[in-house]
């Protein structure tokens, strides 16, 4: 018995004895003795009773086991086995074991979906996968072991990331406030009040896109090849990555493709050369960010090309010496990024050189709508997103947060 029920007992007794005493008709000494020690008594058992209970209170907090409930899901969902969901709809059979509490659990949390499994995106993260002794191409098993969390796993080493592309999880369809006009600085006497002007807003509502990966595979290749669901997330990872990436510069906007920046940049927001790429073409562009977008450092400025920029500006030496363009643009503190994604190659000339188109911003951002999709045949993924450009108001002309330029040729 702990300490404090143990004097909350004595105390009880005493209690009960005092009332007895209370109740006779004609209080003696010795009664009225033995009340005033009762009192007493409890009087100091009351403060024992307070020591006792803070005393077992740190005690019961210092031995309380943490609750693990949401890293002990965390744990299932990332040894959720995809193979056994393919199994399960193959052989129109129910899911069992972690399956079944794991797809149970995510019912409870987001409802159940009309039709297929529900699955958790740890199944689909990215994983480090290593072989066992068994030679290559003779039926060895890989050992998998989850390396980061499932979320963006498909802007990892990611051109668009590089360039300032960021993700904003959303839900449904979100609308995001602008003010585009109001109050400005006013130099007064003192006492004096400025003249007040009404602001002016506006809302911004991306597009939601979907883009969807399906894969078909028969039962023969489920069964004898155990390393399936990892090769699949790998698989799966990279076409998101790189379909995502080629639709945040390169989206048309038709075929229900998102708009990318080649074709949200137009007008004022492009310039055409038919020169050699170097550096002071390009310093140019990025000081017209640096102005239109008020950056305080060149790092700040993204630049973005096809591999054939860097090539061209490698190739490129001052006279002299061993410098080259791309040392320049370096120096100066730029940091450019280059990835096939960025532009489509041009066709190469005799030379072997060709044409890229170069954008320059200050970043840019995608809204992403994460949810669990229903499993048909093996999976559907959902991913939404829409590049969305902020607009800078300069000299009466208005600038995109990236701005591209066009070079013909870049020799």
């Amino acid at each position: 018995m702990l300490k404090s029920q143990t004097v909350t007992l004595a105390q009880s007794k005493r209690r009960e004895r005092m009332a007895a005493i209370q109740k006779t008709e004609t209080l003696s000494d010795e009664g009225r003795a033995e009340l005033r020690s009762l009192a007493d008594a409890y009087e100091a058992a009351e403060v024992e009773i307070r020591a006792a209970l803070l005393v077992e209170g740190a005690e019961r907090a210092q031995i309380a086991e943490p609750d693990k409930a949401g890293t002990d899901f965390d744990r299932e969902c990332r040894s959720f086995d995809l193979s056994a969901v393919l199994a399960s709809l193959t052989e129109s059979k129910p899911l069992t074991g972690r399956e079944a509490e794991v797809s149970a659990e995510l019912e409870t949390r987001h409802g159940a979906g009309q039709k297929g499994t529900r699955f958790p995106w740890e199944a689909l993260e990215q994983r480090a996968d290593v072989a066992t002794d068994t030679q290559p191409g003779l039926g060895g098993n890989l050992a998998s072991r989850p390396t980061m969390n499932a979320l963006e796993r498909f802007f990892e080493s990611s051109a668009a990331e590089r360039f300032g592309v960021r993700a904003m999880q959303v839900s449904g369809s979100p609308v995001f406030p602008e003010i585009t006009a109001g109050g400005a600085l006013s130099w007064v006497a003192e006492g004096a009040g400025a003249d007040a002007s009404a602001i002016a807003t506006t809302t911004k509502t991306p597009t939601i896109k979907t883009a969807t990966g399906r894969y078909l595979i028969t039962r023969q290749a489920i069964r004898q090849n155990s390393a399936l669901g990892a090769m699949l997330r790998r698989d799966l990872s990279e076409v998101l990555r790189q379909g995502i990436d080629l639709a945040v510069f390169q989206g048309t906007g038709a075929d229900e493709q998102p708009a990318g920046l080649n074709t949200l940049l137009t007008a004022g927001r492009t310039a055409a050369l038919t020169a050699k790429a170097s550096f002071s073409a390009l310093l140019l562009r990025a000081v017209e960010i640096m102005e239109t977008a008020k950056l305080s450092d060149p790092s700040q400025v993204r630049i973005a090309g096809a591999p054939i920029l860097m090539q061209t500006l490698m190739d490129s030496l001052l006279a002299g010496t061993a410098v080259s363009e791309f040392d320049r643009l370096k120096s100066a503190g730029f940091a450019p990024m280059f990835s096939s994604q960025v532009s489509a190659r041009a066709a190469r000339d005799a030379t072997g050189k060709g044409a890229s188109t170069v954008y320059f911003g200050a970043g840019a951002r995608t809204c992403q709508d994460r949810c669990h999709v229903p499993v048909h045949g093996f999976h559907d993924e959902c991913r939404r997103g829409r590049p969305r450009a902020r607009r800078w108001n300069a000299g009466g002309r208005w600038h995109d947060a990236g701005e591209r330029l066009a070079t013909g040729g870049l020799g």
